[in-house]
């Protein structure tokens, strides 16, 4: 028996990416000398591996078939081998030439967002693997341009060799600013990938210019420009409540509408353009630290300011005549001392300490420097707010705290939803309407010298007042339509037109439960509320 014979050499072949290959091996490509034998095809690699998996081979008609990829491209040795029932084997290798179609490059990574602070350095490379080209050996060039294809703004610049970014952001840039990466390759095909450079105010300079007048800058001192100081109590020995307030001056001086310090009409001058910063206590309850409160001001770029002490009393009381303006104790130029990054305050048992921040301001906040702003300002806010409480009491009475939405920053209710304010603060009913409104999922109550934590969700876009009922409970109120034992933020809702509520710090509640404002120490039932912006 002899061996079957290659007759012609099976030609080479091309394919190419993407597109379906077939091709079959020509009759008469291998004859058997032995009438009658039957001859049976394999096909492998030169090597007798495998051949690729895209890639059959149908050995009855002798045909190739397959849809070659990427990773495919280039040349194969291809062996077709023919055997005859004897066992005996003739073949002949052939070369399958793949050839490349381009290939995009694919975005294999997206790009993180990066953090930048106004005046500091910034640098970011994009990685390597963040766009990757399918086509072996291909090269990809990268270009930057703003999201909308306008070119980076000129202090942000991009080294398309290196793919880094550098630059040192000014106060013009703060805020979010969204780049676009595109790699290209050399056929012109493109990817792209969009990352946000959030861009934060940097820590303004506090300096004090003279005496106990202090100036607050950004770094650049643009028009419009906000510095922002943050405020806390080092130390407190006082046995009474007392209310720490800033106002700004129009020289280095200190001069108010041209009255200089000491001269007649300057306290008075001072007051009408304070701000409230907190209000200290004298006892306080088990778990509750003063010194954990959080005290952010914002004021606008190369204000000057100076601060007071209200002893006993309230700016407030002293500008309706109600206390005296012996109570006010200004800050003096021997009463600051430089601390690291900031100053001290020395007033009569209480030091505070002001450093430069940058931090952001705290949500809900933006009435509380102002006279009955004892308020959670969620107006603007698109999403709803989650709250979480720590309640500190130290009082005999079991007290309530609730909040309620109230339509304006006056106090006013809307009952019939049309965003208007229905019943005004000292109107009737106004204590049955607020506690009717109020957030139902917050109940807050405390043992006496306890600490509680709960969790509550503010609606958005809205303003919350918060209210105390006195060693009771809401039905109290709606069932006995009275309000003598209930008290809110705005004096003319109260009965007795007394204060019943303090800012103790950054949404930090002090409250007072008896009648007329009773001992006034405002620490029967501590509010802190912690606030975040829940996700879209």
């Amino acid at each position: 028996m002899a061996a079957p014979i290659l007759s012609k050499a099976i030609a080479d072949q091309q394919a190419t990416q993407g597109i379906l290959f077939t091709f079959t091996v020509p009759d008469g490509t291998f004859t058997d000398p032995d009438v009658g034998d039957t001859l049976t095809y394999t096909a492998t690699l030169d090597d007798d591996t495998p051949l690729p998996n895209g890639l059959k081979f149908n050995a009855a008609t002798q045909t190739f078939s397959g849809t070659p990829d990427n990773q495919e491209v280039g040349s194969r040795n291809i062996k077709v081998t023919a055997q005859d029932g004897g066992g005996e084997k003739v073949s002949d290798v052939f070369k399958i030439t793949i050839n490349n179609v381009n290939d995009p490059p694919v975005l294999s990574k997206a790009i993180a967002d990066q953090q930048a602070t106004e005046g500091i350095f910034f640098s970011f490379t994009v990685p390597d693997d963040t766009f990757t080209d399918p086509d072996v050996g291909d090269t990809l060039t990268y270009t930057a341009t703003l999201d909308d294809d306008t070119p980076l703004p000129n202090g942000l610049k991009f080294n398309a060799a290196t793919r880094t970014f550098t630059g040192t952001p000014d106060n013009q840039e703060v805020g979010s600013i969204n780049i676009k990466v595109t790699a290209q390759d050399v056929a012109g095909e493109k990817a792209s990938d969009v990352f946000t450079i959030a861009v934060a105010e940097g820590t303004p300079l506090l300096t004090k210019i003279t005496g106990d007048i202090f100036s607050v800058k950004t770094k650049l001192n643009l028009k419009g420009d906000k510095g922002k100081l943050s405020i806390k109590i080092k130390t407190n020995t006082s046995k009474e409540v007392n209310e720490l307030n800033v106002f700004t001056v129009d020289d280095e001086q200190g001069r108010i509408n041209g009255i200089a310090p000491g001269a007649e009409g300057y306290t008075q001058a001072a007051l009408l353009r304070s701000k409230l910063v907190f209000s200290t206590l004298a006892n306080l309850p088990n778990g509750f630290n003063p010194a954990d409160l959080t005290n952010i001001l914002e004021l606008d770029s190369d204000t000057k300011l100076r601060f007071y002490l209200v002893s006993n009393s309230t700016t407030q009381d002293i500008l309706s005549g109600k206390s005296s303006f012996s109570n006010v104790i200004f800050s003096s130029a021997t009463n600051n001392n430089t601390e690291e990054e900031g100053f001290s305050l020395n007033f009569p048992d209480l030091v505070v300490t002001i450093q430069p921040t940058d931090k952001q301001v705290t949500l809900g906040t933006n009435l509380q420097d102002q006279y009955q702003g004892e308020l959670i300002d969620l107006r603007g806010v698109a999403q709803s707010v989650t709250a979480n409480f720590v309640v500190n009491r130290e009082a005999s009475y079991n007290n309530f705290v609730g909040f309620y939405r109230v339509a304006d920053q006056n106090g006013g209710i809307d009952t019939n939803g049309d965003g208007k304010a229905d019943i005004l603060v000292g109107q009737a009913g106004y204590a049955q309407a607020a506690v009717r409104g109020r957030v139902s999922s917050i109940d807050l109550r405390v043992n006496n010298q306890g600490t509680a934590d709960s969790t509550a969700t503010f609606g958005p876009d809205s303003l919350f007042a918060p209210f105390i009922i006195v060693n009771g409970s809401p039905d109290t109120i709606l069932n006995n339509n009275a309000n003598n034992n209930v008290y809110f933020a705005f004096l003319g809702a109260n009965s007795d037109k007394t204060d019943h509520i303090r800012m103790l710090g950054n949404n930090t509640f002090g409250f007072e439960d008896l009648v007329n404002g009773g001992d006034k120490d405002y620490n029967d039932i501590i509010v802190q509320a912690n606030l975040r912006i829940n996700p879209a």
